[in-house]
């Protein structure tokens, strides 16, 4: 498929005159008043999530896409975690993962609560499949 950018602000995507909104928006007014161990959680994905490759990272008031030139993870920020959603190709299983969805086109969302290090460090295999699936 070939790729479209936006004019406007220079994102890319797989199909042409995709409707978004341009910009990332504003890192430091999402982390603004957030628990200091969830924000240290959120940039430690985030250092894992950059290791992979090119991706770009939409942040929003209490959320953040992460993205190649489609979305693979949602992180939104809960009072006491940091909540996970990631694009797959297929469903895992995973204590981890306490909501499973699937389109009519069989992709998958799975949903996992990070509380910590521990928990982020064990989910970074489905990270890191979902950016593969995106990149891909």
């Amino acid at each position: 498929m070939p790729a479209w950018s936006c004019p406007d602000c220079g994102r890319v995507f797989n199909r042409a005159n995709v409707k978004h909104s341009c910009g990332t928006g504003d890192r430091d007014a999402m982390l603004a008043n957030k628990a200091p161990e969830l924000v240290a959680l959120y940039e430690e994905l985030e250092r894992i999530a950059r290791g992979y490759g090119p991706i770009e990272i939409v942040h929003k008031d209490r959320y953040a896409l992460l993205r190649t030139t489609r979305i693979f993870a949602d992180v939104v920020f809960m009072k006491d975690a940091l909540r996970l959603a990631l694009q797959l190709d297929r469903e895992f299983d995973h204590p981890l993962f306490f909501k499973t969805a699937r389109d009519a086109r069989g992709r998958v969302q799975q949903v996992a609560k990070l509380r910590d290090t521990v928990d982020l460090h064990a989910i970074e295999p489905f990270l890191r499949a979902a950016w593969r699936l995106a990149a891909g």
